[in-house]
């Protein structure tokens, strides 16, 4: 079973856990190449640590796919992870930058990045889901269901 939580994840980067790697991920990548820290897991931040930080949030969880049907273990689903966002964005966010005027211009030239979906391309976690869809139909459901975390928050 895929647990990004079990020894040895993370033991070179502080004993960081939720991740798949024991080191950098894509997004760690991004935010050195841009010159901005390695953005830290939301669930390995305290409220108050979290209203302090203006460059970045890591909500991934590994493991998980785009639909709520192809996780494995314990992970966070993707509505999970958009859920945490949401309250960076509306509670975290207003006390670092203490005007909503400000938190909209932050989130404008703000750049988001996701990395999900290999699960549901996985035939034993996806249920032979893809049976169902053309290449491109399965894709454009994977799409459109994604959409709709992005269009809400």
């Amino acid at each position: 079973m895929a647990q990004g939580i079990r020894w040895p994840y993370g033991i070179d980067l502080n004993n960081v856990r939720g991740r798949h790697t024991n080191g950098k991920n894509v997004a760690d990548f991004f935010a050195t190449y841009l010159g901005l820290p390695m953005p830290p897991p939301f669930l390995n931040l305290s409220d108050s640590e979290r209203s302090q930080i203006k460059t970045g949030i890591n909500y991934g969880s590994g493991a998980c796919g785009i639909l709520n049907t192809t996780r494995v273990g314990e992970c966070l689903s993707l509505a999970q992870q958009v859920k945490y966002f949401t309250i960076t964005r509306m509670k975290d966010l207003p006390k670092a930058l203490k005007t909503q005027k400000k938190v909209r211009e932050h989130l404008a030239k703000s750049i988001y990045f996701f990395s999900i979906g290999i699960n549901d391309y996985h035939p034993e976690v996806n249920n032979n889901i893809t049976s169902n869809f053309s290449s491109t139909g399965f894709a454009d459901h994977l799409l459109d269901e994604i959409t709709k975390y992005i269009k809400v928050h």
